[in-house]
């Protein structure tokens, strides 16, 4: 038997640093959303509406009540569209299938074909008008197989459903917000779980839970910041963020001089 305390977290994904906004506990016997929509509306609160542009969110969120909530707090958002139950992914899948992209592009050596398409109709529980982006992205990957190397095609299709004004922007860009998403996955919670314990709780009463959690968070921003943006080391490739946290982590440990970034 397991235990779990589960949390939300927004992210405000930046083109060289991310940043943890806020965090907000799951109660017992709620769905992700409802906590999420917790989170997003004290987030309103304290930062307003224009401190970020849009919101992109995982297929989990991808339902009406959650996408109407959002747009009426005023941010346009992008989620992934992956549930084969909603009629507008058929639809999606079968109104591009055999058409040429409406725009192809290239992104870090990938090719990106994406289909545009408006005016969808999403579900009963959310009635405005959505845009479907289609993106199909294929590349060529190299891996070691039987001791020799081998250079394969790969190709990953992706469908992002768009609620609110965003129709002045191209699907390529659609397509590059989208990808933010997984900002939260690689630059939080996977170096939060791997190299800052974030897995470990110390302590189980709610207040000291989310009192040691924000330490560790910010301790983490802070860290992050620092070593981005003052960090000549870190900028010359000389060093790697995980090696300066352990050089930290040792000194502390071991009472030597913290290193030079």
């Amino acid at each position: 038997t397991q235990y779990y305390h589960k949390q939300v977290y927004a992210q405000l994904s930046g083109p060289r640093l991310s940043v943890i906004l806020d965090v907000e506990p799951m109660r017992p016997g709620e769905e992700e959303c409802a906590a999420a929509l917790r989170l997003l509306r004290r987030v309103r609160e304290k930062y307003g509406r224009r401190f970020f542009d849009l919101v992109v969110v995982d297929a989990w969120y991808t339902n009406g009540p959650f996408l109407k909530a959002v747009v009426e707090m005023g941010w346009p958002v992008i989620a992934v569209l992956k549930q084969d139950r909603y009629d507008i992914y058929q639809e999606a899948l079968a109104l591009t299938q055999g058409q040429p992209p409406t725009e192809t592009v290239e992104r870090d050596g990938r090719n990106v074909e994406i289909w545009n398409l408006s005016q969808m109709t999403f579900s009963d529980s959310y009635t405005e008008p959505v845009r479907v982006v289609r993106v199909r992205e294929t590349y060529r990957q190299r891996q070691r197989i039987g001791g020799a190397w081998v250079t394969e095609e790969k190709e990953q299709n992706w469908i992002w459903v768009v609620a609110g004004d965003l129709d002045g922007y191209a699907g390529s860009v659609i397509r590059d917000w989208g990808h933010l998403r997984w900002k939260i996955e690689n630059n939080a919670f996977n170096e939060l779980t791997q190299a800052w314990h974030l897995t470990h709780c110390a302590h189980h009463h709610p207040g000291a839970l989310q009192v040691l959690l924000w330490i560790k968070l910010i301790a983490f921003t802070l860290f992050h910041a620092f070593a981005i943006l003052h960090g000549k080391r870190l900028r010359l490739g000389k060093v790697t963020l995980q090696e300066l946290r352990k050089q930290i982590y040792r000194s502390l440990l071991c009472g030597e001089v913290a290193p030079f970034f």
